[in-house]
């Protein structure tokens, strides 16, 4: 988590260095930062036991690029999700709470697209590809299994100016991701996420 901070400021610096766009205007310079929360839910099963958590869950997302285009922004994507409510099954017995399950969260990076409609009043529809990790700390696995899962998100939303270059924002975000181990068996996730966000243009 301090790592993803320390990266999200330096991805600040940058941004408020680099020229900016036209007024009211989506060109040039395109710098995102959003938080929100909704639903999350991640399982990691090996076909004998299985571990998951699914409910409410925290998200921090971050994209930094240039419009290739008008309207059109190209950008790096970096995020971050918190899982809750976790459980174990073990060889087919009924779920109970792992009360030793202290950690279980997934860092995203990825690469995406973002595309204002024009003349639809800052609405925008947002994808990416990239790959996800995920740490735990509980009984069974303590550690992370490194940037391995396959992950891609969607999101679309509505911003609106409150100056020439910055504009506060609201969206529906999806995320899914899967990874097979031959060790650690399969680790696959998702996530919906109502994201509010402030945008420099």
């Amino acid at each position: 988590m301090k790592h993803l901070l320390i990266l999200l400021l330096l991805i600040s610096s940058i941004a408020f260095a680099a020229p900016l766009s036209a007024p009211y205007s989506h060109d040039g310079l395109f710098a995102n930062a959003a938080m929100g929360l909704g639903y999350a839910s991640f399982e990691n099963t090996n076909g004998k036991e299985s571990m998951t958590a699914d409910g409410f869950g925290v998200m921090i997302h971050g994209k930094l690029g240039y419009y290739a285009v008008t309207d059109l922004a190209l950008h790096a994507n970096l995020g971050y999700v918190m899982y809750s409510n976790f459980r174990e099954a073990v060889y087919g017995t009924s779920q109970y709470v792992d009360h030793d399950f202290y950690v279980l969260s997934s860092v995203y990076l990825g690469a995406g697209i973002t595309y204002y409609v024009p003349q639809w009043n800052n609405i925008f529809f947002s994808g990416s590809l990239g790959v996800t990790g995920y740490a735990t700390n509980n009984r069974r696995f303590k550690g992370n299994t490194g940037l391995r899962a396959f992950s891609f998100g969607l999101e679309a939303g509505k911003e609106w100016w409150v100056s020439e270059h910055v504009a506060l924002g609201a969206s529906v975000a999806f995320n899914s991701g899967e990874y097979w181990s031959d060790d650690d068996g399969v680790f696959r996730s998702s996530s919906v996420m109502l994201l509010f966000s402030v945008t420099l243009n």
